[in-house]
Parts: C-alpha cells; structure tokens; sequence
C-alpha cells in the first residue's frame, strides 16, 4: 500500500521549529514501515501554493533540503491535482492547520469523498490551529498512535 505522507511547507510552518518537527516525523515514519512496524511504500510530497512529489526520495535519504524553506500559502486546489480526487493509498497530512478560506473548502470537499480512513492529520506546533480537530487528527507527540493499526503491520 502506498502511504503519501504530504507536507505543508507554506509560509506558516516556517515558525516555531515547525518544518524541523515535521522534518522529524517523516524520518520517523519512513523508518516505521522500512522496519516493517507497518506495511507502506512511503511517497514523500511537499504542499504550500504548489504541490510535488519528491520521487527520488527514499529512506535512505535524507529529508529535502528545499522542504526546509517555507513560504507561500497552502492551496488545496493544488494538492488534490497532485493526489486526486481518489488517492492510490493512505495520505498522512503534516501541517498546522492554517489554509486560506476559500481553499479550505476544497479540503472540506475532497475529504468529504474520500473512502472512510483514508487521511490522518498530525498537527504541527504548539500553535497549530485548534479548529483542525476529529478522529482523524493527531497531535505531533501522538504521531504513532495515528500509524497504529492504520496499514497493517508486516510479518516479522
């Protein structure tokens, strides 16, 4: 199973250590399926007023440099083109939580015609925003319990 783990780097995550901590978690879980605690193929995408994937990254890499450098503003329109309206797997979203208006919409559709636990949300920063919340959303320190039987774990 594919996990896309898609990272906010839009202007906000550069605060507070933010891209640093989600720099953190996508290490953490990119070790997390190569030691088959769960069973993924971890796709690394990066997400601000446009949206990527960075197919040449693997676990034995380190994390993208550029993905450091936050600026710009969150546009869903953007990432769902890059993941569509069905994506092929699980998306982990990386983010504080703070998109512009009308982009939020977008989510607020696309999430809506997803199939049932496609997407988990870990919150980053002290700051995130506290209207992002339900059982999809996980705090940055609660970031295992979100991979918690959510792909399945390979036989070791």
């Amino acid at each position: 199973m594919k996990l896309h783990v898609v990272c906010d780097i839009s202007g906000s995550m550069g605060d507070g250590g933010k891209s640093f901590t989600m720099r953190t978690l996508v290490l953490a879980v990119a070790q997390w399926a190569e030691l088959g605690y769960g069973s993924a193929e971890v796709m690394l995408s990066g997400w601000a007023t446009e949206a990527r994937n960075f197919v040449e990254w693997n676990s034995t890499k380190e994390f993208p440099e550029e993905m450091l450098s936050c600026s710009g503003t969150s546009n869903w329109d953007a990432l769902i083109q890059l993941l569509g309206e069905s994506p092929d797997g699980k998306v982990l979203l990386l983010t504080d939580g703070f998109w512009p208006q009308g982009s939020a919409k977008f989510f607020k559709r696309w999430k809506e015609c997803l199939p049932l636990d496609t997407l988990r949300i870990i919150k980053i920063g002290s700051d995130a925003n506290p209207q992002l919340k339900g059982p999809d959303v996980f705090a940055a320190e609660d970031f295992f319990a979100a991979l918690d039987d959510w792909l399945g774990a390979s036989p070791t």
